[in-house]
């Protein structure tokens, strides 16, 4: 039985793209919902505004740098208090890329900053939400990594690539801790879908390629990311752990 309205999840880069289409998923399954945001506070009211007359879980807003262990450290005690019951689904959503170049030409300062928003992210986002978990004996702990991860990225993509990778590894690593504590840990790796991200990294011409690379011959669309993660939520999924799940319209399979 899915008790979705006793749960409580957070969720990272929640106010855009994949993010917010989780967000929305989450509270529409009656699940209370923490949105994450750092730089979109507009996007994440108007998110909110959206979901608060309809019959869907309380979504409350927080600000929140990913690469701040402080910062994170207190959202999660705050959203634990406000609430008064630990966050037990955590979705590791944020994520970017930026600076992209050759590797004999990106700047260090680039390279961890990728690693730390992407990749040290979800260490301490888990980090301070697995206490929690622990004391009620439940969690469900779901990362985004990337088609980029078994890819190696686009051109000039490296430093996303590798900290996609490595989420994927530390996936894995989360559930073999964290399975004797009744907590799941699994990834869901998305292709192509039609994000603000996407559009500012990509020109038309390349997602016109990728479209038709594509066995489905279409886009992604965040609802699509947003379905396996409320999936992953349910009891039906209650005995897997350890995955990384493609949603990519099988543009890379295997």
């Amino acid at each position: 039985m899915n008790d979705f309205n006793k749960r409580l999840a957070m969720v990272t880069g929640g106010a855009t793209g994949i993010g917010a289409a989780i967000v929305e998923r989450l509270a529409k399954e009656k699940i209370k919902v923490a949105c994450c945001f750092n730089k979109s506070e507009s996007k994440a009211r108007e998110l909110q505004l959206k979901l608060k007359n309809k019959d869907y879980g309380e979504v409350i807003i927080k600000k929140m740098d990913v690469s701040s262990a402080a910062e994170i450290k207190n959202v999660v005690e705050e959203v634990t208090r406000y609430f008064n019951q630990p966050i037990d689904i955590l979705v590791n959503n944020a994520g970017d890329v930026f600076g992209c170049a050759p590797i004999d030409q990106l700047e260090v300062e680039i390279w961890d900053k990728v690693i730390s928003i992407n990749l040290r992210s979800v260490f301490l986002c888990s980090k301070y939400c697995i206490p929690g978990m622990k004391k009620i004996k439940r969690g469900t702990i779901i990362n985004i990594s990337s088609i980029s991860a078994r890819s190696g990225g686009g051109p000039g993509a490296s430093h996303y690539a590798a900290s996609k990778g490595g989420v994927e590894a530390f996936t894995r690593a989360l559930a073999k801790d964290l399975g004797p504590f009744n907590i799941t840990a699994n990834a869901i790796a998305p292709g192509v879908i039609l994000t603000p991200m996407h559009e500012r990294t990509n020109t038309a011409e390349t997602l016109e390629k990728l479209r038709q690379t594509t066995p489905l011959l279409r886009l992604g669309d965040p609802d699509e990311v947003a379905g396996v993660v409320a999936f992953l939520c349910t009891d039906d999924a209650s005995y897997i752990t350890g995955e990384i799940i493609s949603v990519n319209g099988g543009l890379r399979m295997g």
